[in-house]
């Protein structure tokens, strides 16, 4: 009888720290050019442990589903900017973007964004760019920019929290 509570107590022991293991293992993702960089990327549940260039590749793609659209796409690329929004911010200027959608869509001016480069702090991208803004085929601006990505972690997952434009 004292042997099976032993053993129970030993299985439920290894059982619960297998679960908490596994729930604060980092992911490794291996890129294609693995030979170019210096490893894989170590990804974890919170900010501190995820590698800043994978969170910089992720706020340079989000920066370009804002700001790279034509009248044919605004929308699948607001949309999807959207997806990658907290509930939070959200709210406060989720609403704001669809809104804008029928608008774009119905005019000719589409715009692109040239990225330069981008530095991670901690949860806080800054992707520094061209902004480059097209009526047609004219060509009508054609300005520096920087945007602040600021992100929260669900579950491992980065989401965006906050999105602004610096003043240079």
């Amino acid at each position: 009888m004292f042997c099976t509570l032993l053993l129970a107590g030993m299985l439920f022991y290894m059982m619960t720290s297998y679960v908490q293991l596994a729930g604060n293992m980092p992911t490794r993702l291996v890129p294609y050019d693995l030979h170019v960089l210096e490893g894989p990327v170590e990804v974890g549940a919170r900010a501190s442990h995820t590698d800043g260039e994978y969170l910089s590749q992720i706020a340079i793609a989000d920066a370009q589903l804002h700001s790279s659209w034509t009248p044919a796409n605004v929308a699948s690329q607001y949309g999807r900017f959207q997806n990658r929004m907290t509930p939070a911010l959200y709210a406060r200027a989720g609403t704001d973007l669809q809104a804008r959608v029928p608008d774009l869509e119905g005019s000719e001016r589409s715009q692109a964004l040239f990225v330069e480069r981008s530095e991670a702090l901690e949860d806080t991208v800054r992707v520094y760019g061209r902004l480059r803004v097209w009526h047609g085929s004219d060509l009508v601006e054609d300005d520096p920019i920087v945007y602040r990505l600021r992100y929260s972690f669900s579950n491992g997952i980065p989401y965006l929290a906050a999105f602004s434009v610096e003043e240079q």
